[in-house]
């Protein structure tokens, strides 16, 4: 018995390594996710970080509660995503013919705001300043709060529930507002579009709803899991 004691920590390296290997490529896929066009190659990422962390945790490493590596993920991948998006309609990639192809081809299927009058304006990309308005405050407010978040929520450290609890609840006003945008806007947003509403709900509304999903979550875990 005081050999297999003694043995114990050694025998923790190699897990240990696992684990934190685990997290890199989970992290790193996530982020890669996260870039639309690179998903295939995030997607086998993130899950051979998750295989490496559940191989650390059967061979006795501790690890965080699964529940929060799935929250955190989807923070990630979810604010990457959107991040990304807006970005590429906000930032000079706009006049690039993948910012054209994106959204002119978008705006044709599910939303013409992103057809009609685009590039027309000085700021570029779409033309409807309310959109413009929403991007503004989504890539340099909320989803920099809530990737950063995501990231001290993954380390279990407090500000990162803290900061996940806040950036969810910007995000579902941001979704509250961005809903009734799009629905004062109906006859330019969807009237002229192939797919209209049932394509806006597919693609931009029903992933929107994740803080619908974590915020009730993050108010309900037990906080003394998260050190200072």
């Amino acid at each position: 018995m005081t050999a297999t004691l003694e043995a114990a920590p050694g025998a923790l390296g190699d897990p240990a390594r696992q684990a934190k290997r685990g997290e890199w490529w989970f992290f790193a896929g996530c982020l890669v996710c996260g870039t639309w066009v690179l998903g295939p190659i995030g997607a086998p990422m993130l899950v051979y970080g998750l295989y490496l962390l559940r191989k650390a945790q059967l061979a006795g490493y501790p690890i965080r509660p699964w529940s929060v590596t799935v929250i955190g993920g989807l923070i990630l991948v979810d604010s990457s995503v959107n991040m990304l998006a807006w970005g590429l309609d906000l930032l000079p990639s706009h006049d690039t013919w993948i910012g054209r192809t994106l959204w002119v081809d978008y705006g044709l299927l599910v939303d013409g705001g992103y057809s009609v009058l685009h590039n027309t304006t000085g700021a570029g990309g779409v033309a409807v300043p309310g959109e413009k308005a929403i991007a503004i405050v989504s890539i340099v407010l909320v989803f920099p709060i809530r990737i950063a978040a995501a990231a001290g929520f993954l380390r279990m450290k407090r500000w990162g529930l803290q900061w996940s609890i806040i950036g969810n609840w910007l995000y579902f006003c941001l979704w509250i507002i961005y809903a009734a945008h799009m629905s004062l806007n109906f006859p330019l947003r969807f009237g002229i579009s192939d797919f209209g509403v049932l394509g806006f709900w597919l693609i931009g509304g029903i992933p929107f709803c994740g803080p619908v999903v974590m915020i009730p979550y993050l108010h309900t875990v037990n906080r003394e899991q998260w050190v200072e």
